[in-house]
């Protein structure tokens, strides 16, 4: 569950922060109350800058990742987020980013003003503050270390830690040219798998050919199960699976008897797609319970892990450096869609509607201000 811990988070407003020589106070995006979706509930607001705990670390923002369900979620106080809906002082929105550090505690060490850090939080505002020890530092505070932070993190950890997949696999990546699909597609290359990635256009085909999939399935244009049956007539050892809906019995139908099935998410069955309920018709499981109670269950031999974070967090500690390593020598790219710009925080509900919209190649991404 730390992708939507992580997101939870940053659902309770700033409750320290440091005064700088920016100001007393800085603009973010806050809630509330909670509504239908992100957009309803989404204002800018002052928020004052006040004393760091001292464990705690001010970060300027420069990027802001975009977590589309996420946000959905927590807008809706559903699941994880229902106490937003008793939120009486509202809450905070955004699930991470990359800034510069502003200022830190009294009993900070090891970062100093300027360092470059990436950070889980409240990432729709020009400031924000989070534990030192949650801190990743980084080169520089760039688009591509926001996609790594939580993005990269979960498909290392998916695929490494839960999945232990391995050389000789066949192993199906929905949704692959998204934002944590791609980097499962170059997990599952890097330990020797052969790849199979489903999108929806030329474009991202493209993107993933030059990431190494072997396989590519564009869905609007050819149907998955046939090609599924043609590519791995043996069953596919292990699916990357964050689309939900009929993409998923498609997947489970192809599984081998022995496979496992890692989820990270259901977007076709989320509150925004009108033929959601259609969707979740398509399959037997019970696919908001699967992952929001991050469930285990069994088919046969079959394993499904909901929500497939390692239970065991320790286990996750190495995929940090890991993730941050492979980005630096090139080994593990990070896609930061560019057919849209979005800057500022007027520009992150239109963002977050992209993003579910499954347009984007790659990471969305939100530029918050500069370093």
């Amino acid at each position: 569950l730390t992708l939507f811990i992580s997101c939870i988070r940053a659902s309770v407003l700033p409750k320290s922060a440091q005064p700088t020589a920016a100001g007393s106070t800085y603009r973010a995006l806050v809630a509330g109350s909670v509504g239908e979706q992100f957009r309803d509930v989404a204002k800018i607001a002052e928020v004052a800058l006040k004393e760091l705990a001292e464990d705690e670390v001010l970060v300027k923002v420069v990027y802001a990742g975009v977590n589309g369900g996420c946000e959905t979620f927590r807008a809706r106080g559903e699941f994880a987020f229902a106490s937003n809906r008793e939120s009486d002082s509202g809450f905070a929105l955004g699930a991470e980013g990359v800034g510069v550090v502003a200022a830190i505690g009294s009993a900070v060490e090891g970062f100093a003003e300027g360092d470059a850090v990436c950070f889980v939080g409240s990432g729709f505002a020009e400031y924000t503050t989070a534990k030192a020890r949650t801190l990743w530092r980084v080169p520089e505070p760039t688009a591509e270390m926001a996609a790594l932070r939580i993005s990269g993190l979960t498909a290392c950890a998916m695929m490494e830690v839960t999945g232990q997949v391995k050389a000789g696999e066949t192993v199906l990546v929905t949704a692959a040219a998204g934002g944590a699909g791609h980097f499962a597609v170059q997990f599952a290359k890097l330990a020797g798998c052969t790849v199979v990635g489903t999108c929806s256009s030329e474009e991202k085909a493209r993107a993933l050919c030059a990431l190494g999939c072997d396989h590519i399935i564009n869905y609007k244009t050819r149907d998955v199960g046939e090609a599924l049956a043609r590519l791995a007539p043996g069953g596919i050892d292990v699916v990357f699976e964050g689309v939900g809906g009929r993409m998923l019995q498609t997947a489970l139908a192809h599984l081998k008897e022995d496979g496992r099935l890692l989820q990270v998410g259901y977007i076709s069955e989320y509150p925004h797609n009108p033929d959601r309920a259609a969707e979740t018709a398509a399959h037997d499981l019970e696919t908001s319970s699967l992952f929001w109670k991050a469930e285990t269950i069994q088919r046969g031999k079959q394993t499904i892990y909901g929500n497939a974070w390692p239970k065991d967090f320790a286990a996750v500690a190495g995929c940090k450096q890991r993730v941050l390593d492979l980005h630096a020598s090139g080994q593990l790219a990070a896609l930061v869609d560019e057919k849209r710009t979005f800057a500022g925080l007027e520009s992150v509900a239109d963002a977050i509607e992209y993003m579910l919209s499954g347009e984007a190649v790659g990471k969305v991404v939100v530029r918050i201000g500069d370093p």
